[in-house]
C-alpha cells in the first residue's frame, strides 16, 4: 500500500509539473505581449508629463519592448522552455528597469512614474501567478532598483518624505502580491489535485464500463451458442416424435 501511494504521489507531482510548465508558457507569453504593446503606449504619458524627454523616453520604451519580444519568442523554443523561471523573472524586471531609468532621469523620488512600478507588481499577481519565492525575488528586485534610482539621483533633502511615502506604498503592494500568490499557489495545487483525481476516477469508470460491456457481449455470445447447440439436436428429435405421435 505505501508503494502504491508513493507511485501515485509521484505521478501526481509529474503531472502537476507538466501542467505548470504549460501554464508558465501561456502566461509568460501573455505577460510579454502586454509589455511589448503597453510600454510604447506610455509615449502619450511622456508627452504630457515630460515633453522634453519624450524622444529619449520613447527610445527606452521601444528598447524595452524589443528585448521583451525576444523573451516572448524564447517561450516558443525548447531552449527557453528549459529556462522558464529565468524568463518569467525577466518579464517584470525589464519594464521595471526602464521605468526606474526614467525615474532617475526626471525627478527621482518626486517622479510620478513610480506608479508604474505598482502596476508591474500587481501584474505579477494578476497575470503570471508565481509562487512565493519567485514573487519575493521580483518584489525585492523592483524595490532595489527604485531605491537605487532615487539615491543615485541625489535630489533635494525635502524629497526624503516623498521617497518614504513611495517606498511605503510599494512595500504594501509587494506584501499584498506575495500574500495573494501564497494563497493562490496553494489553491492552484489543491484544485489540480482534485481535477487529477476526478479525471483518474473517470478513466477507471470508463475502463470498468468497457469491461462490463465486453462481459455482456461474451455472455450473449455464450447463450447464443448454447441455444444453437441445443436447438439442432432437439429439431432432429422432434421431427420423428411428431411422426410417431401422428401414427
Amino acid at each position: 500500500m505505501p508503494k502504491t501511494m508513493s507511485t501515485h504521489s509521484l505521478d501526481l507531482r509529474e503531472a502537476y509539473q507538466f501542467h505548470e510548465q504549460q501554464q508558465r508558457i501561456y502566461t509568460g507569453k501573455v505577460a510579454s505581449a502586454l509589455v511589448v504593446f503597453l510600454m510604447p503606449a506610455g509615449f502619450l504619458l511622456d508627452y504630457f508629463v515630460y515633453r522634453k524627454e519624450t524622444p529619449f523616453f520613447l527610445g527606452i520604451r521601444l528598447g524595452c519592448s524589443a528585448v521583451v519580444s525576444i523573451v516572448w519568442f524564447l517561450h516558443t523554443v525548447s531552449f527557453g522552455r528549459r529556462h522558464l523561471r529565468f524568463l518569467n523573472l525577466m518579464i517584470p524586471i525589464l519594464p521595471a528597469l526602464a521605468i526606474t531609468w526614467m525615474i532617475y532621469e526626471t525627478q527621482g523620488p518626486a517622479s510620478p512614474y513610480y506608479a508604474g512600478l505598482n502596476l508591474i507588481l500587481l501584474a505579477i499577481s494578476v497575470v503570471v501567478h508565481w509562487n512565493v519565492a519567485e514573487s519575493l525575488v521580483a518584489v525585492g528586485v523592483v524595490m532595489a532598483m527604485y531605491l537605487a534610482a532615487c539615491f543615485v539621483h541625489q535630489g533635494p533633502p525635502q524629497q526624503a518624505g516623498i521617497l518614504f511615502n513611495n517606498v511605503y506604498f510599494l512595500a504594501l503592494t509587494g506584501i499584498i502580491v506575495v500574500t495573494g500568490n501564497f494563497f493562490f499557489d496553494r489553491l492552484r495545487v489543491r484544485e489540480f489535485a482534485l481535477n487529477y483525481e476526478l479525471e483518474k476516477n473517470k478513466k477507471q469508470l470508463e475502463e470498468s464500463n468497457q469491461k462490463l460491456t465486453e462481459l455482456d457481449q461474451i455472455k450473449n455470445r455464450f447463450f447464443a451458442n448454447i441455444s444453437h447447440e441445443l436447438r439442432t439436436p432437439l429439431t432432429l428429435i422432434i421431427s420423428p416424435l411428431e411422426t410417431i405421435l401422428a401414427r
